[in-house]
């Protein structure tokens, strides 16, 4: 299981678009922290290791399953997502293309603590089709539903269900051989190919 360590969190209250957009503009080659806006309201986030290895797995994860299938993925890791029509802006932990787009298709957050955010309706508002969230236990997947969005059981992006997701994430944490054994067991979970 993954060990939980604290992560650092900062909100500011009262900040304008302007001053996001020179923030991420000064963050531009760095990986940390990930920053979150919503309507004047901006969310630092400084990840824990544990928050990191998660995010790691999950990207892994998505890699070996898409080869495997022989699916189209580009991997936009945590590109930032802003809409100033909207006045929202995310960084997803990790993020996939399914095809040759530039936009994701999924956008992953990992919460080994709660954002002060709603990070649903940011990312929904900004029309990401698919949004996972791993709570270091159990992944949840949903779906854009409208203009918000549904929890599913079954990912629209990957041919699997949140539930056999979340155990492989669980034993990608800490088995030195996890990925030949996920590989092992997306080739057992999908049948043949005509």
């Amino acid at each position: 299981m993954f060990e939980l360590a604290t992560e650092q969190r900062v909100l500011l209250p009262s900040c304008s678009w302007e001053t996001y957009e020179r923030i991420l503009a000064d963050h531009l080659d760095l990986k940390v922290p990930h920053f979150t806006y919503d309507k004047g309201v901006l969310e630092i986030l400084s990840p824990s290791p544990e928050h990191e290895r998660a995010t790691r797995v999950i990207e892994a994860l998505v890699m070996l399953i898409c080869l495997e299938l022989g699916l189209e993925v580009q991997a936009l890791g945590s590109a930032t997502q802003t809409d100033v029509r909207l006045d929202k802006g995310a960084e997803p932990d990790c993020s996939f293309s399914f095809g040759a787009g530039v936009r994701p298709d999924l956008a992953v957050e990992v919460e080994v603590t709660r954002s002060a955010l709603d990070k649903l309706k940011i990312y929904a508002a900004l029309g990401i089709p698919e949004f996972w969230r791993f709570d270091l236990r159990r992944l949840r997947i949903y779906r854009l539903q409208g203009v918000d969005y549904q929890e599913v059981e079954r990912s629209a992006c990957l041919p699997f269900d949140a539930e056999s997701l979340s155990v492989q994430l669980a034993r990608g944490q800490s088995a030195p051989n996890w990925l030949a054994a996920l590989r092992d067991w997306v080739r057992d979970s999908i049948p043949p190919r005509a």
